[in-house]
């Protein structure tokens, strides 16, 4: 069973990576084809925000592809390692304490492009930290879809950059699910 789960965290490890990557080619492509929307039609018209908007649109298709079999893989190694139903005696804890990934995951959301219109989007977001400390999983609830979806690839880009702490039932690691309230501020 072990061996099997290794190979199974392994396995999405690689695929993790690829994913994050589509994100990468995603901005990418829409940066590219941006800068040459931008060249075509340098003065604002109704045309240019019309293309503007379908890149966006592609763009958050991209992403939301990429989340889907991310979050398929996930819930893989989660069968492997369920969360427990019961009280754990010690929360999953992030190295740094839930306020610097809060930080880390504030840091590193970009929705400038999306044109949010509120200069603030309140949200929780969820995922599992399983028995070795592995964060899996994001889903994010708030009032927009797509500014949920770019937070949880925002989760996906940073989950390698701390460590968790699994959460102890009576001094044993176990999987368990993590909520944190989310107040993100944007440029506007």
């Amino acid at each position: 069973m072990k061996r099997l789960s290794a190979l199974a965290f392994i396995f999405v490890f690689v695929f993790s990576s690829a994913q994050i990557s589509e994100f990468q080619r995603a901005d990418s492509r829409y940066d590219r084809k941006k800068t040459a929307l931008y060249k075509k039609y340098p003065k604002p018209n109704d045309l240019k925000t019309k293309k503007e908007w379908l890149l966006t649109e592609e763009k958050i298709t991209s992403y939301k592809n990429a989340l889907d079999q991310l979050s398929t893989e996930d819930k893989k190694i989660i069968a492997l390692d369920q969360p427990t139903k019961g009280k754990v005696t010690k929360e999953a804890e992030y190295e740094k304490g839930k306020g610097a990934f809060h930080q880390l995951l504030h840091d590193a959301t970009d929705l400038d492009f999306l044109n949010f219109a509120s200069g603030s989007y309140k949200a929780t977001i969820s995922f599992v930290v399983d028995s070795k400390g592995n964060a899996l999983d994001p889903q994010v609830k708030g009032n927009n879809e797509d500014v949920n979806a770019f937070i949880e690839a925002t989760f996906y880009r940073i989950r390698d950059k701390g460590k968790w702490k699994p959460a102890e039932s009576n001094g044993k690691p176990v999987s368990s699910t993590v909520s944190i309230p989310l107040t993100l501020t944007f440029k506007k």
